[in-house]
């Protein structure tokens, strides 16, 4: 077993107690608590750091945040967080290039997300990259597209994250209290919006 699935599935397992044991979800809770105003910069700040840093992951965090900071601000977060992660990854790949990566990540699968995008790319592009990608290898990969200016880049990922950011910590608002229809009012739309970009990026690359 390779250490970046390794790394994965310890993660899943995590997740999955976190959803299963009440106890960490209350402990979480007692700590974002306790940090007041503070909380709000370290959840950015977890957010930012599992973009640079994959397969870093704090999706099980965002329930826990949706019911301490509410779904609104949870979100708001979420947007500076992953776009700021986002932005430090781009600048990483700008400026340090392939030879420096290759010592952290694959460069297959750096690669693979690098042939799903044009030599010329634009905003639009980078929105729906963020709709049916994840985050961290997007940006690294986009960073290596020389066309792509970074204030393009910067904007098109501020536009891209900010449905799933909602999304997400609306979601697991619904799953801390239980509302079903909530759940279904943003698990739809998001279903149907990743197949959309997932669908687009399929076609442009089966017509190029």
């Amino acid at each position: 077993m390779s250490r970046e699935l390794l790394i994965t599935a310890l993660i899943f397992i995590f997740s999955m107690l976190l959803f299963v044991v009440d106890t960490p979800l209350a402990y979480l809770q007692t700590q974002l608590h306790s940090m007041g105003l503070f909380s709000y910069f370290a959840f950015v700040l977890m957010l930012t750091l599992a973009v640079v840093f994959m397969p870093l992951t704090v999706m099980p965090i965002i329930p826990v945040a949706a019911t301490v900071f509410g779904a609104f601000p949870t979100a708001l977060l979420s947007i500076v967080g992953w776009t700021l992660g986002g932005s430090i990854a781009f600048l990483i790949a700008r400026y340090a290039g392939r030879p420096l990566l290759q010592r952290f990540f694959s460069l297959q699968k750096l690669s693979e997300i690098e042939a799903k995008i044009p030599k010329e790319s634009h905003i639009w592009l980078v929105i729906i990259l963020r709709l049916a990608l994840p985050v961290d290898l997007v940006s690294y990969a986009l960073g290596l597209t020389k066309s792509l200016g970074f204030s393009s880049y910067f904007v098109g990922t501020l536009i891209g994250v900010s449905w799933f950011s909602f999304a997400f910590a609306y979601m697991g608002e619904a799953l801390s209290t239980g509302n079903t229809m909530l759940l279904l009012k943003f698990l739809l739309p998001s279903i149907a919006i990743f197949s959309l970009g997932w669908y687009i990026l399929h076609v442009r690359k089966r017509d190029k």
